[in-house]
């Protein structure tokens, strides 16, 4: 592994609980295996591209990472409903990652989208440099997957493939197919997925409570939080 920088941000507001301040310790790789990538995420680490992430926040935990054990989930009514209604409708290619118009105007449109209807940060469209950066430009193989609906590009999302599970990067979708719950839908192909390949976690990423935008993850049970005292543990 190596590391070209490594940062403390100073406290900001944070995009999660704007009650709370945030403070986020960072590192930028060079280089770096994915088995070395899988001991940072066990204990609580995420990445976009190179830069390699955790909260460092000094008053506040409730950010949470948080994995689905494949073998032992069980869909609750309103999963099941969505895979009955986009089982077979929507379909799905894993691939390389790699940039097109198709992408980076469905980004833009759910970013918009979100902005409006959530408060996300307002911000410009993304340029292809900084889509790189994020996802694109990784120090280990990364999985695009490419969500589609009679050849409409619908959802777009970025994946680790590791031994110790799947872990979601980052999702984005068609803004007028959120009554299909695509979002659902992916994390339903994640755990398939995961089951087909023999893995045993899907690493869902940060869970706050509180925060609209995350708090979802929860809703896929049984699951398990990292704990403070850096164990694995049942939540929900």
């Amino acid at each position: 592994m190596q590391i070209s920088l490594n940062i403390i941000t100073p406290p900001d507001t944070c995009h999660y609980l704007a009650h709370q301040e945030s403070i986020t310790e960072c590192d930028l790789i060079i280089e770096m295996s994915s088995e070395e990538y899988e001991q940072r995420l066990l204990a609580g680490w995420r990445h976009f591209g190179r830069q390699v992430f955790r909260p460092k926040c000094e008053n506040c935990n409730e950010c949470k990472s948080l994995r689905i054990p494949v073998k032992d989930y069980k869909p609750n009514r309103s999963q099941a409903r969505n895979f009955k209604a986009n089982h077979g409708r929507i379909s799905l290619e894993i691939q390389e990652p790699a940039l097109t118009d198709e992408i980076m105007d469905l980004y833009d449109r759910f970013h918009a989208e979100r902005s409006y209807s959530r408060d996300w940060p307002a911000k410009e469209d993304e340029d292809a440099f900084s889509f790189d950066c994020s996802f694109l430009d990784n120090p280990f193989p990364v999985e695009q997957w490419m969500y589609r609906e009679n050849g409409r590009l619908c959802g777009v999302g970025y994946v680790d493939g590791l031994k110790c599970g799947l872990s979601a990067i980052y999702f984005f979708h068609d803004p007028n197919f959120y009554s299909h719950g695509i979002g659902i839908w992916n994390v339903m192909s994640l755990i398939n997925e995961a089951k087909r390949r023999g893995l045993p976690h899907v690493y869902m990423g940060y869970y706050v409570k509180g925060c609209q935008s995350l708090e979802y993850k929860a809703g896929f049970k049984p699951n398990e939080i990292l704990s403070l005292a850096g164990k694995w543990v049942p939540y929900s």
